[in-house]
């Protein structure tokens, strides 16, 4: 083990630590025995005894510890090889170098890993009968407006059929939730999100829409449809070296709040879209699956909210969904039950 005298020794140790040493003296610890697979002391046991000697704060060793256990014990059960790790390492170094503000790779692999849609359901556990949650995607935005039930969230001129979506908020008990807000974001009937366009301006199929009293609410819009995740860097690459696309159905993106209830970020989907059971990231569940009708009587376009010369394609998708919140203290004990099963 070095002293701090040897650390500053010019002829031990050069310039660049000699400089940070005048803010922190690093702890140094003694090579005490060898580590050797296929022997009693290896080189997961040596990392692992290193963080737990020098780690101060106990979660951070917690992570990284099951982090090296799994890592160490994923490269011995496939008996990694240089050159596959050589090959992860510049998929990963594109993925870093490949990431913007609104294409990030690592978050793309996240989600196309499952591991977004796992994290979402370890920290938002939903009691039966909830509405299943789901991560909330890129393109969500903090400028939507604020709208009064009933009102559209579809600019005029905005690509795709007329929709209504009627939807409430209720609790495990069936009682409506209060002072509930909603708030939606979606793609246009192109499968294409108001920040995607290069001239857009001002929000559009968007809103945080304020429930009613007893906790229903609904707006008009426009027939989302299926898009693409981002696939021409990396994790591209990563689904077509599986035989996956990268087509995500048709949705709806939700954010609901009220007091005393768990936050729920979700997603629901029409019936009627492709590549239901292909999601590229793994956000669509059964249970978020909706059967939409159509509305082809003009006279009940209007009693719908539609405004004459409005409605296109001959008719309106009526889209229809009850929301199902846990409270907090719900949330909190389904957390509680599964700490206490995971130490049986």
């Amino acid at each position: 083990m070095a002293s701090e005298q040897q650390m500053k020794n010019p002829l031990l140790v050069g310039r660049a630590i000699r400089a940070q040493l005048e803010h922190e003296v690093p702890q140094d610890l003694p090579l005490e025995r060898d580590f050797r697979e296929d022997s009693d002391y290896t080189i997961t046991d040596h990392v692992q005894e290193l963080h737990k000697s020098l780690c101060k704060d106990p979660r951070t060793l917690e992570l990284i510890t099951s982090l090296v256990s799994h890592l160490h014990a994923f490269a011995r059960e496939t008996q990694l090889t240089h050159a596959e790790w050589t090959k992860a390492v510049k998929f990963l170094t594109r993925a870093g170098k490949e990431s913007t503000d609104y294409k990030n790779e690592f978050v793309l692999l996240s989600d196309c890993l499952g591991l977004s849609a796992l994290v979402d359901e370890i920290n938002h556990p939903k009691p039966p009968g909830c509405t299943d949650g789901c991560e909330p995607g890129p393109f969500y935005t903090e400028d939507a407006p604020t709208l009064p039930s009933g009102s559209s969230l579809a600019k005029p001129g905005t690509t795709g059929e007329s929709m209504i979506f009627i939807g409430s908020v209720k609790n495990l008990k069936g009682e409506s939730v209060k002072d509930a807000t909603i708030d939606v974001w979606q793609a246009d009937g192109d499968g294409v999100y108001d920040i995607q366009y290069p001239d857009r301006e001002e929000p559009n199929d968007r809103g945080k829409i304020l429930a009613n009293p007893d906790g229903t609410f609904s707006y008009r819009g426009i027939l989302p449809t299926a898009y693409p995740i981002p696939s021409d860097g990396p994790t591209g690459d990563f689904l077509h070296a599986l035989g996956r696309h990268p087509h995500r159905a048709s949705h709806i993106h939700f954010t609901l709040k009220a007091p005393g209830y768990d936050e729920l970020t979700t997603a629901l989907y029409p019936s009627h879209s492709p590549f239901l059971g292909t999601d590229p990231v793994f956000a669509t569940k059964k249970s978020l699956i909706c059967q939409l009708t159509e509305e082809r009587d003009s006279k009940r376009w209007a009693e719908l909210g539609f405004k004459e010369g409005e409605v296109r394609g001959g008719r309106v998708w009526v889209w229809k969904y009850d929301f199902v919140l846990p409270t907090i203290e719900q949330v909190e004990q389904v957390k509680a039950a599964r700490a206490q099963k995971s130490k049986q």
